[in-house]
């Protein structure tokens, strides 16, 4: 096999059995040797499903460079896989590069003849190169004697030596992840994963699958979740309310370590409603606030969401989009809570939206949530999504900011969200807001309508008032906007438009479309509500203007994002990638959309 400075394998295993673990502890390997790095997990969306079925699919697809990576790649060269049905599975998802190497455990006895030879015919046909293997004896009865586990160590000696990384420097890895196991266990896993780097079940010629020059910057390894809970520390944000959920779970787990230290607190509230009620309880206490979720969740939210702005009290709401409606698919991703943050609640409650594209993103845009809530008085939403979340980044070292006082924003945090500061007099509908404990001077909060002193009124005309005055903040904040990131040519035949986590397949597909000599630019929104204003004079630059969205759309029902932006700009905006199968969008497929709707068109 030839050598790669890019390269993408996956590690297919049942649930339960530890792929995960194995990722993590080699993604930390590589990242610590500079190698640049990109995770996805794959995780079934029950808890326990039972073994040995399609429907326990578990495992993790990295993504190795000697640059950096912007997001999961396209196909796979290399995949270790535990069994021939979650092989059958996973073929079926088309993901793997011609001439693939499969390595594919037959167990410690070959378990079922036919139903392997099938499989590895149906992938040799494909073009794929199916190596066999069997688990040594001795490592069998390792893994017996920890009930079943291990199995994973193996395959992390395999993929080491496939890799050729040291085996005393991933050991050490290892002893580190299992520091609290008992010593006897911590030993036996240690010479699983041994005899797996021994087993050599591919010739060295083979083995030295990548090679890439290393980074030498000072480089840090994060996945999206964490970054954004260190965010939340750095941006002075000193409470956190929240209820378990997936995937944002692990948002309120980071926290729970951090904010302590920090003389934050963090409440684990009853339900959702409870914390966002906390948040703004928060709020009006003079406490910066922020709660996550993700979409059942926010739906659940809406009604407080409200009163945030119908009382002036800011409110921040992260969304880590999920597959639904209902209760959804919990691992996988998609975006489609644009019009819940955007449009939700009771009445015309304006409120701003910020997406994040990558982890970067994640630890800078509760500085800038912050900053507009507590500016313009009103709920500022971030929409994440599983795809960033739980996948791992090597990124450079992120600037502190330490906030105290908002105002005091890097002006780079802003610049990051292509932004400029806001006015220092936005007009706000509550004149003369007060804190509360000052004597003589109640205040009021309600749902209900108030005027400049805070006095509940039933007038019509006071009620427009209010509804004009709070329409005047979200202008505020549109003049503020910069033009959105933009890609390859500046006029042309074809926009693609996206926003979220499609930043990097969309910049990675103009600049190979760009290359091959089309005329197409790219335009990544990270502020999605509301919208900069010129954004109609961008989109007469191009002949077709397409969005990018992992949302279901077809001929009859338009995507979220192409009806945001056809209403804001009154100019035709198609969907061009509508699809919502819960995987991240792939460079590959974007570019072969495009140049499939570029030759439809011309011979219109």
């Amino acid at each position: 096999m030839q050598k790669k400075n890019n390269f993408r394998f996956e590690l297919l295993m049942d649930a339960g059995n530890g792929a995960q673990k194995a990722g993590d502890i080699l993604i930390k390997a590589f990242a610590k040797k500079g190698v640049y790095v990109f995770i996805e997990p794959i995780i079934p969306a029950e808890i326990s499903p039972p073994k040995r079925t399609p429907f326990s699919l578990s495992g993790a697809v990295i993504r190795l460079s000697d640059s950096d990576i912007t997001n999961i790649g396209s196909f796979s060269d290399l995949v270790l896989v535990e069994h021939e049905i979650l092989l059958e599975r996973r073929l079926q998802d088309q993901e793997f590069t011609e001439g693939c190497t499969i390595l594919l455990d037959l167990g410690s006895k070959k378990r079922a003849q036919d139903a392997y030879e099938a499989v590895e015919k149906k992938a040799a046909d494909a073009g794929y190169n199916v190596v066999s293997f069997m688990i040594s004896e001795e490592a069998e009865a390792l893994i017996k004697s920890l009930n079943g586990n291990g199995k994973n160590m193996y395959y992390l000696g395999i993929l080491a030596y496939v890799f050729n990384v040291d085996k005393d420097f991933l050991i050490s890895f290892i002893k580190q992840t299992f520091k609290k196991l008992p010593k006897d266990k911590l030993d036996s896993n240690i010479q699983i994963f041994e005899f797996g780097f021994n087993s050599q079940i591919m010739d060295e010629a083979d083995s030295l699958l990548f090679e890439g020059v290393t980074h030498q910057n000072e480089k840090v390894l994060l996945d999206g979740n964490t970054a954004l809970a260190l965010g939340v520390i750095d941006a002075g944000i000193r409470l956190y309310a929240g209820y378990p959920i997936t995937p944002a779970s692990s948002i309120m787990h980071s926290l729970a370590r951090l904010l302590p230290a920090y003389g934050g607190v963090l409440h684990q509230a009853e339900d959702e409603i409870s914390a966002i009620g906390t948040v703004i309880g928060s709020y009006f206490a003079g406490v910066p606030a922020i709660t996550a979720t993700s979409g059942p969740g926010l739906s659940l939210k809406q009604e407080f969401i409200g009163l945030s702005v119908a009382s002036e009290i800011p409110c921040i709401v992260v969304d880590v989009q999920r597959g639904g409606p209902s209760t959804g698919l919990p691992t996988r991703t998609e975006q489609t809570d644009l019009f819940a943050a955007a449009y939700g609640s009771h009445g015309d409650g304006p409120k701003v939206v910020i997406s994040v594209a990558n982890v970067d993103d994640c630890f800078y845009v509760p500085h800038v949530a912050r900053y507009i809530a507590e500016v313009c008085r009103l709920p500022v939403i971030i929409l994440s999504d599983y795809m960033i979340s739980v996948s791992y980044r090597v990124v450079d070292k992120l600037k502190q900011s330490k906030l105290d006082d908002v105002r005091k924003i890097d002006d780079f945090v802003l610049d990051h969200f292509y932004m400029n500061r806001l006015s220092d007099s936005i007009e706000m509908v509550k004149e003369n807001q007060n804190s509360p404990g000052i004597p003589d001077q109640m205040r009021r909060v309600t749902g209900l309508n108030t005027g400049s002193s805070g006095a509940i009124e039933y007038s019509a005309d006071s009620n427009h008032r209010a509804h004009e005055v709070r329409s005047k903040k979200i202008h505020a904040v549109r003049h503020a906007l910069k033009t959105p990131e933009r890609f390859g040519a500046d006029s042309g035949d074809l926009l693609l438009v996206g926003w979220g986590s499609s930043r990097g397949a969309i910049e990675e597909a103009v600049q190979s479309l760009v290359n091959d000599g089309f005329d197409v630019g790219g335009l990544h929104f990270k502020m999605v509500y509301p919208l900069p204003l010129n954004l109609a004079d961008i989109f007469q630059s191009y002949k077709h203007v397409v969005t990018i969205e992992m949302a279901y759309g077809d001929s009859l029902k338009a995507t979220p994002f192409s009806m945001m932006l056809r209403s804001e700009t009154l100019c035709d905006v198609q969907g061009l990638i509508c699809e919502a199968k819960g995987r991240p969008i792939k460079p590959i497929y974007l570019i072969e959309k495009a140049q499939a709707f570029l030759k439809e068109v011309q011979h219109v």
